[in-house]
C-alpha cells in the first residue's frame, strides 16, 4: 500500500493554450533535430547512432529524429511505483498524485546568528530523523546536506546515502557524481532497498560523461531515474520561459531516448529546476515568480507528454533567514507547482539558495505543504457536507453549531491544524512569552528528536554497508 500524498482534485492550472503547447513541442523537436545535444561519452554516442541518430563524433553532438523521440516518449511508463524500505512508503508516480520532498544545503546554520557552518555527522542524522517523522515529507531527496564536518568530499554522497538508510524508512533519491553510484547501488541492494538516481544535465544542451555513465548503471540495476535540467533563464538558457522550455525539454528528451534505448520501459521522472539569472550580479535568483511561470508551463508540457514530472526550485529561496521572504517565496512557488500537476515537489528544509538548510525550516515548511495539500484536494459537496437538515435544526440565533455531532465529525477534515504556527489570541500570546512560528518550530524539532527513533538496519545490512563504504574509501584514495 503506497503513501497517499495528496491528490490534485482541481482542474490543473494551465499557462499555455493548445496552440502554444504545439509550438513549444515543435521547437523542442527542431532543437533535437537541427542543433542537437552534446553527449560527452563515446559509448553513448555509439548507442544513439545505433538507435538511428545522426552523430558528429568529433564534437560528440547527437541529432535526434522526431520519430525516435516520439517512440521513446511512448515507451517510458506514464505511471509507476517506486519501492521504499517500508512498503507503506512506496510511491505511485504520475497522474494526479502529488508528493512533497525536501531541498538541501551545503551547510546548516546557527539559529541565533543565521551564519552557516558544517553540520556534524550526528546533526546530519538528526536532520534525516526529522524528515522521516514529518508526514508531509513523502520521500527523501538528495543529500540533505552536502556532506558533514570531517568527511572526505568524494565520500559525501555515499556517506549521506548510508545515513539516510540508517535513519529513514522512506524512499530516497540519490545524486550521481564521480562514480558514487557504483557504491550507492550496492548499498541499496545490500539493504534490500530501491533508490532513484538523480541525473543533472549541463546546460545548455549537454550531458556530461559522469551523468551518462550513471544513467547506464541505474538502467542496468533497474532503479528509477529522475532527469533534472540546469537551464537558468538568461544564462544557460534563453531569457524567455518559452525559449528555455525548448532547451530544457530537448535535454530531457535526449537522455530519455538513451535510457529507453538501453532498457525499454525504464521508469523515469522528468525534473525541472527553474531559475532566473540576476542581471545585476550574474548569480542565480531563487524564489523569483518567473520560476513559477516556468514550472507551470513545464508541468503542462510534460503532462501533455504523459510522463511523471517534478519541480525542484520551490524548495529554495533568496532569503537568508527563516523569515517573511522565505515564507512567501516557498509558498507561492509550491502552490503554483502543486496546482499545475507536479508529481513530486521539493519544499522542506532549505533556508537560503542551495547554501543552507535546517530541520527547523523543514517544520515550518511542513505547514506550507499541509495547507497547500488541503487546498488542492478541494471540497466534498454532498448531502452530508451541505447539512441542510442540521441548518434547519439549528435555525437562527440563539442556535449554534459548536456542540453538534456534525461539527465534531467534520471540523478536523475541513480545517488544517498547523504544527508550528501561532494561533493564540493576542492576550494568550502576551501571556505565553510572545512566541513566533520559529520558536515553535525549534521546540517541535526537539520533541521529534526525543521521541522519534526509526527502525535500525539489521546487523547484516549494517555490516554490508560498512564494507561497501570501506571499498568506496579505497576507490577514491586511489584516484
Amino acid at each position: 500500500m503506497a503513501r497517499k500524498g495528496y491528490t490534485l482534485k482541481l482542474r490543473p492550472l494551465e499557462l499555455l493554450a493548445e496552440g502554444q503547447i504545439e509550438a513549444i513541442d515543435r521547437a523542442t523537436l527542431a532543437v533535437l533535430r537541427q542543433t542537437g545535444v552534446r553527449m560527452e561519452s563515446e559509448w553513448a554516442v555509439d548507442t544513439l547512432a545505433r538507435q538511428g541518430c545522426r552523430v558528429d563524433r568529433d564534437a560528440m553532438r547527437v541529432r535526434f529524429p522526431a520519430e525516435l523521440v516520439e517512440e521513446c516518449l511512448r515507451l517510458a511508463p506514464h505511471s509507476f511505483t517506486v519501492r521504499a524500505p517500508d512498503p507503506a512508503n512506496d510511491l505511485v508516480m504520475g497522474g494526479d498524485r502529488v508528493y512533497y520532498s525536501h531541498s538541501s544545503g551545503m551547510q546548516t546554520i546557527d539559529l541565533a546568528t543565521f551564519e552557516p557552518r558544517d553540520p556534524s555527522e550526528s546533526e546530519f542524522a538528526d536532520c534525516v530523523r526529522v524528515l522521516d517523522y514529518l508526514p508531509t515529507v513523502d520521500h527523501l531527496g538528495c543529500y540533505p546536506y552536502f556532506g558533514y564536518a570531517g568527511v572526505c568530499p568524494m565520500m559525501a554522497i555515499p556517506q549521506g546515502v548510508a545515513i539516510n538508510m540508517r535513519n529513514s524508512a522512506k524512499h530516497q533519491a540519490a545524486c550521481c557524481s564521480n562514480d558514487c553510484e557504483l557504491f550507492t547501488i550496492q548499498m541499496a541492494q545490500a539493504a534490500g532497498q530501491e533508490i532513484t538516481g538523480t541525473l543533472t544535465s549541463s546546460s545548455p544542451l549537454t550531458w556530461g560523461e559522469s551523468a551518462l555513465v550513471a544513467a547506464r548503471r541505474m538502467a542496468e540495476a533497474g532503479y528509477p531515474i529522475t532527469t533534472v535540467d540546469g537551464c537558468a533563464l538568461g544564462g544557460t538558457g534563453p531569457a524567455t520561459v518559452a525559449g528555455s522550455l525548448a532547451v530544457s525539454n530537448a535535454e530531457h528528451m535526449a537522455m530519455l531516448v538513451l535510457v529507453q534505448g538501453l532498457n525499454p520501459g525504464h521508469r523515469m521522472t522528468i525534473g525541472h529546476f527553474a531559475l532566473t539569472v540576476n542581471m545585476r550580479t550574474g548569480a542565480p535568483t531563487f524564489g523569483a515568480i518567473t520560476g513559477s511561470l516556468s514550472n507551470v508551463a513545464f508541468n503542462q508540457m510534460w503532462r501533455h507528454y504523459g510522463l511523471p514530472v517534478g519541480n525542484g526550485s520551490p524548495g529554495y529561496t533568496s532569503g537568508k533567514k527563516m523569515d517573511y521572504q522565505a515564507g512567501y517565496e516557498k509558498a507561492i512557488a509550491c502552490l503554483n507547482s502543486s496546482l499545475s500537476g507536479g508529481n513530486t515537489i521539493l519544499l522542506h528544509l532549505g533556508v537560503s539558495s542551495e547554501m543552507t538548510a535546517h530541520p527547523a525550516q523543514a517544520v515550518l515548511d511542513h505547514d506550507i505543504a499541509g495547507m497547500i495539500g488541503r487546498f488542492i484536494e478541494g471540497e466534498e459537496i454532498s448531502e452530508e457536507t451541505i447539512a441542510l437538515g442540521l441548518i434547519d435544526q439549528v435555525g437562527p440565533i440563539p442556535g449554534h453549531y459548536l456542540a453538534k455531532p456534525h461539527t465534531r465529525r467534520w471540523w478536523r477534515r475541513e480545517q488544517y491544524v498547523p504544527f508550528a504556527a501561532d494561533q493564540l489570541t493576542y492576550t494568550e500570546w502576551l501571556e505565553h512569552g510572545k512566541k513566533g512560528a520559529l520558536d515553535y518550530a525549534r521546540e517541535r524539532v526537539g520533541e521529534i528528536l526525543a521521541q522519534h527513533h526509526p527502525k535500525p538496519l539489521t546487523d547484516r545490512q549494517e555490516a554490508d554497508i560498512e564494507r561497501i563504504l570501506d571499498d568506496a574509501n579505497l576507490y577514491y584514495a586511489r584516484r
